[in-house]
């Protein structure tokens, strides 16, 4: 069960897929909602192959704009339990910070497992003019490294996935760096956008957010699987699933680890109020 709680872990990454960003259509740019949400998590199903019971609450605030960048703390904090009295306590802290053009990116994040720190990483990231990405670390310890590639940060993955999906693609193959695993380490996500769904065609959407005005609102079922780099067939590992709303919203949302899955659905939001960029 340690291996499968390690991995687990690793699920500060879905962070990156949390952050909405600014997008652009053939009508002109649009704002994303800056807004103070809580999901309610749950096992999927009455049993999994490792666990029999899983609760907790993922709890994050997202607020900025193109000019002065986009601001993300998250936390999510989870009690798994297998039912042979091995349960686990999972707490997951994060607090980001990205320029609207997706070239610097700031991270603090902390994973606690039982009130015991597991992973941290805190940093800076930065991109070149050529596209290449240089990390310089604070913790886990001081280090400069230069990241293979050109990965992107949290908020310009998602941008792109809402151009994408906009435009009627239905995949996007990106790395990602956002931090995570100690900060040293980037992934290769692999996203599917699904058909357009239009306003009150679907019912999946929360009572939270169909309150906060948006059941009218275009959505398209998103999932992202995140993989090691490297090439040839590979298991993802975790996928992350929702309905993507067109003003940056997540709704409906399911993590699928192999051997378990979590739901996690939305039971409040709140707008919050941000200045306008004056660019």
């Amino acid at each position: 069960m340690t291996a499968i709680f390690g991995r687990y872990a690793g699920f500060a990454l879905a962070v990156a897929v949390f952050s909405p960003a600014t997008a652009a259509t053939a009508a002109g740019p649009v704002d994303l909602l800056a807004h103070r949400a809580v999901y309610d998590i749950a096992l999927v199903g009455e049993k999994s192959k490792s666990f029999t019971r899983a609760g907790g609450r993922i709890a994050f605030e997202f607020s900025g704009n193109a000019c002065d960048g986009y601001s993300l703390n998250f936390r999510q904090v989870t009690q798994l339990d297998d039912g042979e009295g091995r349960a686990k306590l999972m707490d997951m802290r994060s607090s980001t910070w990205e320029d609207g053009e997706g070239k610097n990116f700031r991270f603090n994040l902390k994973n606690m497992v039982d009130n015991k720190t597991s992973q941290q990483s805190d940093g800076t990231a930065e991109r070149a003019s050529d596209g290449g990405v240089s990390v310089v670390l604070k913790q886990p310890h001081r280090t400069r490294l230069d990241l293979p590639g050109e990965p992107v940060f949290p908020t310009e993955h998602t941008r792109r996935l809402l151009d994408f999906a906009r435009a009627g693609k239905r995949s996007l193959a990106l790395p990602l760096y956002d931090g995570s695993d100690g900060g040293e380490k980037y992934y290769d996500t692999t996203s599917v956008i699904g058909k357009l769904i239009e306003g009150t065609a679907s019912d999946r959407l929360e009572d939270a957010a169909r309150n906060a005005g948006m059941t009218e609102m275009t959505r398209w079922p998103v999932s992202v699987s995140y993989f090691e780099p490297g090439n040839g067939d590979r298991v993802p590992l975790y996928t992350m699933s929702f309905d993507l709303l067109e003003n940056g919203v997540y709704s409906n949302i399911r993590f699928d680890f192999g051997e378990f899955s979590l739901a996690a659905r939305m039971s409040t939001l709140e707008k919050l109020k941000v200045d306008a960029c004056k660019k």
